[in-house]
C-alpha cells in the first residue's frame, strides 16, 4: 500500500466520522486530497559546481 493511498484512506475515515452530510463530506475529502497532492515535498541534494572547492569550507572555520 503506497503512502498516498494510506493517507487518502485516513482522510476519508476521519472526514466520515466528523461530517454527517455526505455531500459536504465528499467536497471536503476532494479538497483535502487536492491540497495534499500539490503539497508533496520534493527533496533534492545540493551538487557542487565546477567552481566549488572543497577546501573553501575549511577556510572559514575557527581554529
Amino acid at each position: 500500500m503506497s503512502k498516498s493511498t494510506k493517507t487518502d484512506q485516513e482522510i476519508d475515515k476521519i472526514v466520515d466520522e466528523i461530517v454527517a452530510d455526505e455531500d459536504t463530506a465528499n467536497a471536503l475529502k476532494d479538497k483535502l486530497h487536492q491540497k495534499l497532492e500539490t503539497a508533496e515535498a520534493k527533496y533534492v541534494r545540493p551538487e557542487a559546481g565546477d567552481d566549488d572547492d572543497a577546501d573553501d569550507m575549511w577556510d572559514n572555520m575557527p581554529v
